[in-house]
């Protein structure tokens, strides 16, 4: 013991050649051979080192894989929400071209010459809580409207405008309650009525002849007695009936125009 401990680096040299003589003659002894061995211990080391590099290299993969989602799905949603804006563009344009091609009709009627006389503005607000009240559009005197001008949308009578300044004016609508307008069953030339506003926005009335025939789906237009031009669609009759108290042919229309969408008219200066 003396002597190993006065020369331990030798003494630990001969402890390891023992233990590899012993570790080889329990492998010859167990049919391995010094190759098998050495080739065990290597898969020992080998095996969990080649592990942990499988498992980093697809940590890595992973974390550059996600970066790319994360791109493609930016991308997609940018895409995405340039699409939805084209598409409300487009439907935009759409609703445009109908109204303006609904505006465009209105010259049809003998009584415009050519387009100068028309000017198309836009609505811009209610002056009370609903359409039955007057409205104000964005042009004025300075493309020419003056008060009693008449307003149109498509084909069917809007109105009249009732003030005017510059670059607004105030339409005062048929279905308000002071509107009366005189008006032909389209196609008849001689059966005349009377209709004016009602509260809930349809337009009531009566014939001036109580023998009149008309009935539901029957179209009424302006006869050109009063202030508006002879020719200029109100609406349908919904409703006709014979009121024997007062001895009359009443009847119900529905506008024309929606006044509960209206956009854009058009105004005959």
């Amino acid at each position: 013991m003396k002597w190993i401990r006065e020369h331990r680096f030798i003494s630990a040299l001969i402890g390891v050649l023992i233990i590899t003589l012993l570790i080889l003659g329990i492998s010859i002894r167990s049919g391995i051979g010094p190759g098998g061995f050495i080739n065990r211990v290597y898969m020992a080391i080998e095996k969990p080192i080649s592990s942990l590099g499988t498992t980093i290299k697809k940590n890595v993969s992973g974390i550059f894989s996600y970066r790319e989602l994360i791109n493609e799905n930016e991308e997609l949603r940018e895409e995405n929400e340039k699409l939805r804006n084209e598409i409300s563009q487009l439907t935009f344009s759409a609703n445009e071209l109908q109204q303006l091609q609904e505006l465009s009709q209105a010259l049809n009627y003998d009584f415009i010459q050519n387009d100068k006389n028309l000017v198309t503005a836009k609505v811009t607000s209610l002056d009370g809580t609903n359409w039955t009240n007057s409205f104000t559009i964005d042009k004025g005197t300075e493309s020419g409207i003056q008060a009693e001008n008449i307003v149109l949308c498509g084909q069917g009578l809007v109105g009249r405008v009732s003030d005017t300044g510059e670059g607004w004016s105030k339409i005062v609508p048929i279905i308000d309650e002071s509107s009366r307008i005189s008006f032909y069953v389209e196609g008849t030339g001689n059966m005349l009525g009377i209709i004016e506003g009602s509260e809930d926005g349809s337009l009531t009335g009566f014939m001036l002849d109580s023998n009149a025939e008309i009935s539901e789906g029957d179209r009424i237009i302006t006869s050109g007695i009063g202030r508006y031009p002879a020719g200029i669609i109100l609406g349908r009759v919904v409703r006709a009936g014979y009121d024997s108290n007062k001895q009359l042919m009443e009847l119900t229309v529905k506008p024309e125009v929606d006044f509960t969408s209206i956009d854009k008219v058009s105004v005959i200066i």
